[in-house]
């Protein structure tokens, strides 16, 4: 067995011991209340996201003023900081057709999906993970443009999905954080995404996203906004990386 498939099989192994937590859907509602003026703005995306509620996993990346606001809520695994921008960014971008992989609990994809049919309505989207995320199941319900998928990324699944969804505005990449794994779904993604968005681009405990994230700004396909601000001198952590094919760029 090479390094890297057994690797591969003993993070797969890692992850099936993992639950999928419920999360309170009906904090979409303090995203349906508010305005596109409001959901434009990062800093008042960054108070938006405390009342959505933070994840709990992680927390030596989250620094103590965050912790109140972990693990409850949507428990959507980014920095506020972050996160803020890339949404306000997409705020100026057509996004009608949303896929992500990697959803954990659900909530950033919740919020997200949530975010985006603020500013127009989506003919579709998606999360997939390995694992069984039962809150998206009933997000479902509530958002029937919406759909989870249980898949292995690493499978020929993935292209038969990319398949039947067609092309894709958006797609943001945030399972199985290994330098190889990562860049064989950018293979399969490129062709089908206008928009390609890459989770833990400055994270260091992740640094071969980094490489691969840098590999995409490199092939001069795409105009790319780097979303890596920090909270004082935790980390560096996370990071979001946005890369929009040359005809589009992202908003400052």
């Amino acid at each position: 067995m090479s390094d890297g498939l057994g690797a591969l099989k003993k993070g797969l192994a890692g992850l099936k011991r993992l639950h999928a937590l419920p999360i309170d859907l009906s904090r979409v509602e303090l995203i349906r209340a508010r305005s596109r003026e409001q959901l434009s703005s990062p800093e008042d995306l960054q108070a938006l996201l405390l009342e959505l509620g933070l994840n709990d996993e992680g927390m030596h990346e989250i620094p103590a003023p965050l912790h109140p606001y972990c693990g409850q809520g949507l428990r959507i695994w980014q920095y506020p900081i972050q996160f803020s921008r890339y949404l306000a960014a997409l705020s100026g971008l057509t996004v009608r057709s949303y896929l992500e992989l990697g959803v954990r609990h659900g909530g950033a994809f919740v919020a997200t999906v949530e975010f985006l049919e603020r500013f127009g309505p989506l003919d579709f989207a998606v999360g997939v993970d390995l694992l069984p995320c039962p809150s998206l199941d009933e997000y479902r319900r509530l958002n029937p443009r919406a759909s989870f998928e249980r898949l292995n990324t690493q499978s020929p699944a993935l292209p038969e999905l990319l398949a039947r969804l067609g092309s894709v505005d958006l797609v943001f990449v945030d399972s199985h954080h290994e330098e190889a794994q990562c860049r064989r779904e950018l293979e399969v993604l490129a062709p089908h995404a206008r928009m390609l968005a890459l989770h833990d681009i400055a994270n260091r405990d992740w640094p071969g996203i980094r490489v691969v994230w840098e590999e995409l700004k490199a092939s001069g396909l795409y105009r790319c906004l780097e979303l890596t601000e920090q909270y004082g001198d935790l980390g560096p952590y996370m990071g979001i990386g946005l890369a929009v094919r040359n005809d589009r760029a992202p908003s400052p």
